[in-house]
């Protein structure tokens, strides 16, 4: 047949199975292929006929607007303890399994989701109408049944954005989409001239599938009967991850959205404030400390705090120094000696102030002692950057070792009412955050005051759009790289609070080797975005994609001797932090029933392997910027409908990777128990740097000088004070099980604890 002519020819079309199952019995992998009515289906598909689509008026349930992904635009990724609710069906086989579902990697992903969204592409595409495609009797009756049937039980749905994954498992589960035909869920024309790796840029990763062109055509002519009767109706469930996309006045109330109307947290300066009355409040938030400037009062308030950290940090120079034999005094140093006198007086009025109460401030008043403090400073700077700094004075052991006492002991005191000292370091290092932007554009790192200042303030004016927060100068390295986790969470009610922790997600890489002397982005800002333009000049040990899955670091941390603290200390500490933000946030946040929401939550784990929370994404990047993702995300998607839909039925539904953060108090394993209370025994427990402790076979300590073997916790970890006892007791804890666990040929009886990284 000619293209040219104005005649068709008629095909006929096998569907196939409907009933093929989504499960491969043999290896429990996920098979995307769509699946077609049963009945016989012939349409006519006349030759070369590959025209563009046209759009319509949406429905009343969306905000007119343009395509939803276009590549030109890429949007913001806008109380007791609590422990997480573990599912009793077996882990290990779940979480064996996943890693079987992977299909791609770093060198493969582009091609192969490029691929996959060409093939989709050339398919929406077709014009079906000039085809004069159409289902025969017997199919429309199936399809206008099976949607009837669907309204009736209430189960029409629509997808708001490119989540095909949501589409698949809704479709198997009997729903209904309800899809203008002439609405593509993303530019499709635009793809199709893109280069392949625009295809990091859709909203999350394309099915892979063997779905022909015949069968794409049969499930458009589905969906477009569908739409002719589902038009005028209400969705009953709207997944969608931009807010703006939502008529809010013209939904049902039944409805089931996955946004949830207002939240503050998900802002820098939000979350700054909505977290700022819990600082002293008992939670388990485990939150960087973070000034909001908005006033005088504010930016006072941080000098203050800044004033603080670096005196506290002098102290910690000069016990380390001394501790390490670092001789710092000298006949011809280069820092008066009269600094350690005025550093000590200035501390003694902080304590006195905490201790009493007392509102003095005048040595606080910055701006009426600038010639003071900017001497201090000055002094204080060449502590930080000048290894050879030597105090002028002349040597002497008594002199050291009064200086070394009572250095020590002020800054033993000052742990009780500087609960973040342990992260502070001792370079006084602030992170400057535009309140507006994100994956790291515009942010700062400066240890200078007079340099902070100047950005925060334009024309002698308070600019209201920065957050200053204390940067975390002991974060936990791998492979001497700073590491951070993107942690995704559901919610799923706010009165009472109802959150889900994923037990996936990823860890992102910084290029280069930790220092807190070189303050360049590829060492301490591990955006995915921002990190990718260093891939070719990273450190080698670091993965090609500067990102890895949490198994991959749960591997590692096994290999350091550190197989425990993922499961008592990292994940538990996410979940806890998650919870109290959003107890936090129930005054402020207005929740309507029948919604839902995905976050992205980013955690920070110091060297002790203590997590804090950096902020909280609305939108937590599902599109496949590396394969890691693109593995992780159509999982996560399907777990999504596990637990909005299956869950929300019974109770008793499987909820794939998501577990329940329930407020109640922490249930320790019984061997944790047992030598809980041993640890509790000896102070509090302490870090894993530490020395060898003695143990049985039975993991009791045995030997006499315990009170040597587990010291005193060296750090604080917390927003507050509360969280330190019990993380101090799970490390004492899990080091002993550890030593318990080996044989007395490993360690002679005697086990020592590996240095962490």
């Amino acid at each position: 047949m000619n293209s040219n002519k104005n005649t068709s020819k008629r095909k006929t079309l096998t569907p196939r199975n409907n009933n093929k199952p989504l499960l491969n019995p043999k290896d429990k992998t996920k098979s995307y292929t769509l699946s077609t009515p049963n009945p016989i289906v012939t349409v006519e598909i006349p030759e070369n006929t590959h025209n563009h689509i046209s759009n319509t008026d949406l429905d009343n349930e969306v905000k007119q607007c343009s395509n939803t992904n276009n590549n030109t635009t890429n949007d913001k990724q806008d109380s007791s303890n609590q422990i997480l609710e573990l599912k009793e069906e077996s882990q290990n086989s779940e979480l064996s399994s996943f890693n079987t579902r992977y299909q791609l990697n770093s060198r493969n992903y582009i091609q192969e989701l490029h691929k996959a969204l060409i093939k989709e592409c050339n398919y929406n595409l077709l014009d079906y109408t000039s085809l004069n495609a159409t289902l025969d009797f017997e199919s429309l009756t199936t399809v206008t049944s099976r949607t009837l049937n669907a309204v009736k039980d209430q189960k029409i749905f629509s997808v708001l954005g490119y989540f095909p994954t949501i589409s698949l498992e809704l479709n198997n589960r009997g729903w209904v989409e309800k899809r203008d035909p002439y609405r593509p869920p993303t530019n499709y024309s635009h793809y199709l001239k893109s280069a392949p790796y625009m295809v990091n840029w859709i909203e999350s990763p394309p099915l892979i599938s063997s779905i022909s062109e015949n069968e794409a055509i049969v499930e458009r002519l589905r969906s477009a009967q569908s739409w002719n009767i589902l038009k005028d109706k209400k969705s009953d469930y709207i997944f969608v991850t931009r807010k703006r996309l939502i008529n809010w006045s013209n939904l049902s109330e039944l409805t089931s959205v996955s946004q949830m109307t207002r939240h503050v947290f998900c802002t820098k300066n939000g979350l700054a404030q909505c977290l700022e009355s819990y600082k002293n409040a008992v939670t388990n938030l485990m939150f960087p400390r973070c000034h909001y400037i908005r006033s005088e009062a504010d930016s006072d308030a941080f000098v203050e705090d800044y004033i603080t950290t670096a005196l506290i940090s002098t102290l910690k120079i000069i016990v380390k120094a001394i501790e390490n034999n670092k001789k710092i005094f000298t006949t011809n140093g280069n820092i008066p000696y009269t600094i350690i006198d005025f550093v000590k007086r200035c501390v003694s009025k902080f304590l006195n102030k905490q201790i009493t109460g007392s509102t003095e401030i005048d040595m606080w008043m910055f701006n009426s002692q600038k010639e003071v403090w900017n001497e201090f400073m000055i002094h204080y700077t060449k502590l930080i950057i000048d290894n050879n700094a030597k105090f002028d004075h002349e040597y002497t052991y008594e002199l050291e070792l009064d200086v070394y006492a009572k250095c020590k002991y002020l800054l033993e005191n000052v742990k009780n009412y500087c609960p973040q000292h342990y992260i502070d370091g001792i370079t006084n290092t602030w992170i400057i955050k535009p309140s507006s932007n994100c994956s790291g554009h515009g942010i700062m790192l400066s240890r200078d005051l007079h340099t902070i200042k100047r950005k925060i303030t334009e024309s002698g004016v308070l600019r209201n759009n920065y957050i200053l927060q204390k940067y975390i100068e002991r974060p936990l390295l791998v492979y001497t790289c700073k590491i951070d986790l993107r942690q995704w969470f559901l919610v799923t009610n706010m009165s009472p609070v109802v959150v889900w922790m994923y037990k996936e997600g990823y860890v992102r890489f910084c290029a280069n080797s930790f220092s807190m002397q070189n303050m360049h982005e590829s060492i301490h800002l591990s955006n995915v975005r921002l990190q990718m333009k260093y891939r070719k000049i990273r450190n080698p040990q670091v993965p090609d994609e500067c990102m890895w899955d949490y198994r991959e670091l749960q591997d590692h941390l096994r290999k350091i001797g550190q197989e425990y603290v993922w499961d008592e200390l990292i994940f538990p500490g996410m979940g806890e932090s998650v919870y109290a933000v959003l107890k936090a946030a129930t005054d402020t946040s207005y929740y309507r029933e029948k919604s839902f929401q995905l976050f992205g939550a980013d955690f920070l784990i110091t060297e002790n392997f203590i997590p804090y929370l950096i902020e909280i994404n609305s939108i937590p990047g599902l599109n496949p910027s590396t394969s890691i993702i693109a593995n992780l995300a159509p999982m996560l998607l399907s777990d999504i409908v596990k637990v909005t839909v299956d869950y929300e039925k019974n109770s008793n539904a499987d909820t794939g990777l998501f577990i329940k953060v329930v407020p109640e108090k922490w249930k320790t394993p019984a061997a944790v128990r047992r030598l809980g209370s041993v640890a509790a025994a000896i102070n509090g427990g302490n870090s894993y740097n530490s020395p060898p402790v003695t143990v049985d076979r039975g993991g009791n300590i045995f030997n006499s000088t315990v009170a040597a073997a587990v010291q005193p916790a060296p750090f604080t970890t917390g927003y507050h004070n509360q969280w330190m006892d019990s993380v101090n007791k799970k490390l004492a804890a899990l080091r002993l099980r550890i030593n318990a666990r080996k044989t007395p040929e490993d360690r002679g009886f005697i086990c020592s604890k590996p240095h962490n990284t």
